[in-house]
């Protein structure tokens, strides 16, 4: 590899790849296959119902969570925080990469995969506005907290080089 941004050792490198690499696996998995599995067959009420009729209401969809049905806010803690380290460990991927021969093809492969996520939770999420909107805050957080860390790193580095260089040298123009 190229340069190293961070002065990781190549060992601690290897090592956060692997530990990150690991949570994508099994946060995937976690999203795909949501904590007290999905429903299997559609649900309605009052229970003799096979369809929905005037007086029958379907309570679940084949293919969805079973937990969301079941507290709303458990599911929605789940799916952010599941989301969350998803995210946050392919970020981590990306910046570990910086300098690496094959940066490009590797971050297509990740944003895909991201973009695999969404479509999987998607799948098995009620479909609100509330929920998607969850979904894709916690997605793009990791990647807009490191734009704004780095924007701060350059900014104190700047900082740091304008205090090591003095003070400003001010000359009077001709007049």
């Amino acid at each position: 590899m190229a340069t190293d941004p961070f002065n990781i050792t190549s060992e601690a490198r290897n090592t956060l790849l692997v530990v990150t690499t690991l949570i994508v696996a099994v946060t995937f998995q976690a999203a795909i296959n949501p904590p007290a599995g999905v429903w299997q067959d559609d649900k309605y009420s009052p229970a003799n119902c096979t369809a929905v009729t005037s007086n029958c209401i379907r309570v679940a969809r084949a293919g969805t969570s079973v937990l969301n049905t079941q507290s709303k806010l458990r599911y929605g803690i789940f799916i952010f925080v599941n989301s969350l380290a998803f995210s946050a460990a392919t970020c981590t991927i990306c910046f570990l990469l910086l300098g690496s021969p094959f940066r490009t093809e590797t971050l297509i492969s990740i944003y895909c995969m991201n973009g695999a996520y969404i479509a999987s939770v998607g799948a098995v999420q009620p479909q609100t506005k509330k929920t998607w909107a969850i979904l894709i805050g916690a997605i793009l957080a990791p990647y807009i907290f490191r734009v704004f860390a780095s924007i701060r790193k350059r900014h104190k580095l700047a900082r740091e080089q304008d205090v090591s260089q003095g003070p400003p040298v001010f000359q009077r123009g001709a007049c």
